[in-house]
């Protein structure tokens, strides 16, 4: 067992301890506040006479176990793992408050790059018009450069988007960090995200602006968007230990379950990051145009563009409709998924059979599109138009029905003054909510727009423009989404009593075998047998028959008294782990077993 891993085990086992500490602490004042209001409602006193009487002896608020072990874990860190060094060891265990501080730096940074972007926007624009010609008055290319920016833009705004969903749902009380599972101590904070988002905006304007003055110039303008895509994905796929490296692999981890979508399970961060990837369905649409252009156009690097074979006719609509298939794809096998995990049809079939009608929206508009060219003189002709929009309509309606109903929760029969919402709500206004359910039917529907684009001519020639603006629109539409479909998991949570980072607290075996038949009787009188029954996987530190420490769902090695091969070092390192790990057997057995007794004979 590695010093390391002794480390990590104290620092969980000391977070747990916080955690229930607080639950101790939250009980004690709801009793306290209950009872107070209850005074002042009916003018009398009898509340606070019962509280003293009840609560205040009541075991759960006198006993001082946790503090006891508290105390333990934290002196037991600062004097054998870190050498005295408090400073250092409390650091490592203490647990941050609700309410995060941000720190200054990223403050100073997030507000050091918005202000570039105030700069960089309205120069991005004054450039574009000045520079429409090149130096010998050629027309500069930049709606062809616009395919290759657009795709990168769009995953920039949605970070930003994310980042403000971050800060609606802390001071909304909306628990994401249960919900996604992050580690309570490190993950990003709402200005992180934004600091990272506006970052990686700034430098795209920057990209944008070096196109315009080397297309003036023409000077291989079209390096600037694939210098800026290499830098996007070296920031990303960066392995060393900087830029956030923590929250990057876990984005890539992720971004793997869902792309092996049938192969893993499915929780609700791998589920819900594959919604965000629909909303990003341009993207992917957008590859084949920058594989083509990069690779099989001739003369790239020039303002002068020629379409390759490979990317012409029905192989590069073929190529796109594979490509934006993906998204409905991921999400399809991941329904598939997770009814072959639970067997229940519904919601996940049905769920199935919503991102599979996106498969018929994409194939009748590539189709419709590819024969575009047969009924250039009369469109309205075109049997594939009115097939697109037959699927195009039920697809959204299905969409709407299952975003209004399962993933929000509105239109509850049990909502009582909330008329056409839930039951709860977390969101001060429910006029929020109403705004929200118009909002989403709108940009539900907002495609039919391009029934009129597909007529008018001239509104055609900017199909590339109109597209961006929708795909901009769709991200607005997720952003919003995100906020209530969050907030309808957190109140399941609550309501149903499954977070997913529970705390059991099963007893182990070391301190209950000895109590075994009191336990059975206080288990008997107050129908706890489901508690005891506890699965070993979620306790906070178990002990097996050979007092080796076990870790929530993480066994650490143990260690091993009897390795012949181990050097004199390795020895010494052993001896030092095993005492700490004796130490802490004996405080756990003699904390608990005085818990227990106390707790026996206040029943008794």
């Amino acid at each position: 067992m590695k010093i390391n891993d002794l480390k990590l085990a104290l620092s969980e086992f000391y977070l747990m301890l916080i955690l229930l500490k607080n639950y101790q602490t939250l009980n004690f004042q709801g009793f306290r506040k209950i009872l107070k209001k209850h005074d002042k409602l009916f003018q009398t006193n009898r509340g606070e006479q019962w509280r003293i009487n009840h609560i205040d002896i009541a075991l759960f608020h006198q006993s001082k176990g946790i503090d006891q072990l508290i105390h333990d874990v934290e002196t037991m860190y600062i004097d054998k793992l870190e050498h005295g060094n408090r400073t250092k060891a409390m650091q490592r265990l203490r647990v941050p408050p609700l309410e995060e501080k941000q720190p200054r730096i990223v403050t100073f940074r997030l507000g050091l790059f918005i202000g570039m972007l105030c700069l960089l926007c309205p120069l991005l624009l004054i450039l574009g018009f000045a520079f429409r010609k090149t130096i010998t008055g050629k027309e500069v290319l930049w709606r062809s450069t616009f395919h290759v920016y657009r795709p990168l833009f769009l995953i920039i705004l949605h970070i930003c988007f994310v980042g403000l969903n971050v800060y609606g749902w802390s001071h909304a009380g909306v628990n994401h960090v249960l919900i996604f599972e992050f580690d309570p101590r490190s993950h990003l904070t709402y200005q992180k995200l934004l600091e990272i988002g506006t970052l990686l905006m700034s430098c795209w304007f920057l990209s944008f602006i070096a196109f315009f003055i080397a297309s003036y110039y023409e000077y291989q303008p079209f390096i600037q968007p694939l210098v800026f895509t290499l830098f996007l994905l070296i920031f990303f796929l960066n392995p060393s230990r900087t830029f956030y490296h923590k929250a990057r692999f876990w984005l890539l981890k992720k971004l793997r379950q869902v792309i092996c979508a049938p192969f893993y399970h499915v929780d609700f961060a791998s589920f819900w990051l594959g919604d965000q990837l629909i909303s990003l369905e341009l993207l992917f649409f957008d590859i084949e145009y920058f594989i083509c252009f990069y690779i099989y156009d001739t003369n790239w690097s020039k303002t002068n563009i020629q379409r390759g074979a490979l990317c012409s006719g029905w192989s590069q609509f073929l190529i796109q409709t594979i490509l934006i298939i993906l998204p409905s794809w991921f999400r399809f096998a991941q329904c598939l998924r997770r009814y072959r995990d639970t067997k229940q049809k519904f919601p996940h079939l049905v769920n199935a059979g919503k991102y599979a009608s996106g498969f018929a929206v994409s194939i009748t508009n590539a189709i419709r599109r590819s024969n575009d060219r047969y009924y250039k003189n009369n469109k309205k002709s075109n049997p594939y138009l009115y097939l697109w929009s037959i699927t195009a309509l039920i697809g959204s309606t299905y969409k709407l029905l299952w975003d209004l109903k399962m993933d929000w929760g509105f239109f509850d029969k049990n909502a009582g003054e909330n008329q056409f919402l839930r039951e709860q709500i977390v969101y001060p206004s429910k006029l929020i909510y109403y705004c929200v359910i118009i909002e989403n039917i709108i940009f539900r529907y907002i495609w039919i727009i391009n029934i009129f684009v597909y007529f008018d001519t001239e509104m055609g020639e900017y199909s590339d423009i109109i597209g961006f603006v929708f795909a901009i629109i769709e991200l607005i539409r997720r952003f919003l989404w995100n906020y209530f479909r969050l907030e309808n998991e957190h109140l399941n949570n609550c309501g149903q009593f499954r977070a997913v980072r529970d705390i059991s607290v099963q007893l182990t075996s070391t301190s209950a075998k000895p109590y075994s038949g009191h336990l059975d009787k206080i288990s008997k009188e107050n129908q706890l047998e489901n508690y005891r029954h506890a699965q070993k996987r979620h306790s906070i530190v178990n002990f097996n028959d050979q007092n080796q420490i076990i870790l929530p769902n993480q066994p650490l090695a143990s260690i091993d008294e009897d390795d012949q091969h181990s050097s004199d070092s390795q020895t010494s390192l052993q001896s030092k782990t095993e005492q700490i790990v004796d130490e802490i057997n004996e405080i756990l057995t003699i904390e608990s077993s005085n818990m227990f007794l106390s707790e026996n004979n206040r029943i008794e």
